[in-house]
């Protein structure tokens, strides 16, 4: 990991009303890092992450991504050009289409213009699907659902579902992926399969994370470093090992 950081944040601040959100809150994420972020409920880290990927304009504060200042882009440019993508705790899924018919539509959605562009007639769109479809393959076994790939998404467990949407998000070949909570509401079984697919997606293809999570256990698995937020500021940051150690964190989040 060197020279600029992929992300650089500095001194974010989002308020609303007298709520102080964000409270010059600064980090950055290196290239090739998986990074957590941790904190108790409402200590701001889904309004970071908004402000951070163009979905709410930040008060003051400035975000670089491949060291280009990007504040104010909206979402939509910053997945684009940036190719900084984001989840959202909600999984969001095509229902009526089958698994490999999701990756399609999100490969086609920010490589080429039009859904005719990728499915029209004609011998380039022949070969544009049929690029689409290899990648989306790739992806699907790295997600473990090569078995039901071709079972319309809405018939899967959620847990599936957030596989589907994990695996979409790395049509585009994102450089960095912010995952919201990816963990929340899946079994064991799904959760392990989720932190291979993250593990194989930043070792194999090179994308770097942020990761919001309650599941300690996973963030010091996968993490090389954690971000504590507390009353939407940033309380401390460090290894894994250092910060589940630290009385800041255990008051803060951890409950004592």
């Amino acid at each position: 990991m060197t020279g600029l950081p992929l992300l650089e944040i500095k001194n974010l601040r989002k308020s609303y009303g007298a709520v102080k959100a964000v409270n010059d809150v600064s980090i950055h994420i290196n290239r090739g890092e998986i990074a957590g972020m941790i904190g108790p409920n409402g200590s701001g880290k889904s309004t970071f992450f908004d402000c951070s990927t163009g979905l709410a304009k930040p008060d003051t504060g400035t975000v670089k991504l491949d060291g280009q200042d990007i504040t104010g882009w909206s979402l939509n440019r910053i997945a684009r050009e940036g190719r900084m993508l984001r989840s959202f705790q909600k999984t969001v899924v095509f229902k009526s289409l089958d698994v490999e018919e999701n990756l399609i539509i999100a490969g086609q959605m920010f490589t080429f213009p039009s859904l005719w562009s990728t499915f029209g007639l004609g011998r380039m769109s022949r070969q544009r699907v049929s690029g689409l479809r290899e990648r989306a393959r790739e992806l699907i076994k790295m997600a473990g659902l090569w078995d039901v790939r071709h079972q319309p998404a809405g018939n899967l467990s959620g847990g599936q579902q957030k596989l589907i949407q994990f695996a979409s998000m790395l049509m585009p070949e994102p450089k960095l992926i912010l995952l919201d909570e990816p963990m929340a509401g899946i079994n064991p079984k799904i959760i392990e399969r989720v932190v291979d697919t993250i593990l194989y997606a930043n070792k194999s293809l090179g994308v770097s994370f942020l990761v919001i999570e309650h599941n300690i256990d996973v963030v010091t698995s996968i993490c090389q470093r954690v971000i504590v937020l507390d009353q939407g500021q940033k309380l401390v940051e460090g290894l894994p090992q250092d910060i589940i150690q630290d009385q800041r964190v255990r008051e803060a989040y951890l409950g004592g």
